[in-house]
């Protein structure tokens, strides 16, 4: 039996929280959510996870903040950031992001991506 990918999505927007849980259930992953860039902090502390999607203006933490804590503690777990902040990507591509997705976005385009991006 094989292990389904470890996801954590982390978003302040409830509904897309939701939605991208629900899509990436159904999809074979197993899938945390977190509402800022702290609890995505403290949630990778205890549980180490294949891929994460991060929004980058959230209350508490930013994402680019959470993306620095997050590699200090696993430089190698690919970041996928969504957001409708597109004049942030000069500063995502040197803040350890490793894909950019702008929202909004059509789900099995990213799931692609994060599919792609998996740890062999």
């Amino acid at each position: 039996m094989t292990t389904k990918p470890k996801l954590l999505v982390v978003d302040d927007e409830e509904n897309i929280r939701y939605a991208l849980n629900r899509w990436f259930e159904m999809s074979g992953f197993d899938v945390d959510t977190a509402e800022d860039g702290a609890v995505a902090v403290e949630k990778c502390k205890s549980k180490r996870y294949d891929i994460i999607t991060m929004d980058l203006v959230m209350p508490k933490m930013d994402g680019t903040t959470a993306i620095g804590e997050i590699r200090a503690m696993n430089p190698d777990v690919p970041i996928v950031v969504l957001s409708g902040f597109s004049d942030r990507v000069p500063q995502l591509n040197s803040g350890g992001a490793t894909r950019i997705f702008a929202k909004p976005m059509m789900l099995t385009e990213l799931e692609q991506e994060v599919r792609a991006l998996l740890p062999s």
